[in-house]
């Protein structure tokens, strides 16, 4: 299965993603995916650590600077 298939799936459940740079950590509801891979998010929080830093809303993450995305069991 191709990964844009799988991530498709996704949508509309809470997601945790990581992506490059200095530990940036994204948790929120994956609202759409495209074929690239960019990914909406709405009620997004940032983690540091672990822990909650500030709420971002709704944001877009470009595919590339993508890592990781693993589903959190609600």
């Amino acid at each position: 299965m191709f990964p844009n298939k799988r991530i498709q799936n996704l949508v509309g459940r809470r997601v945790h993603v990581e992506m490059k740079g200095e530990r940036s950590v994204l948790e929120g509801v994956l609202a759409s995916v495209d074929d690239y891979l960019n990914l909406h998010l709405s009620g997004v929080n940032e983690l540091e650590n672990g822990e909650k830093k500030r709420l971002l809303g709704s944001v877009i993450v470009r595919g590339n600077n993508v890592v990781l995305i693993n589903p959190i069991k609600e």
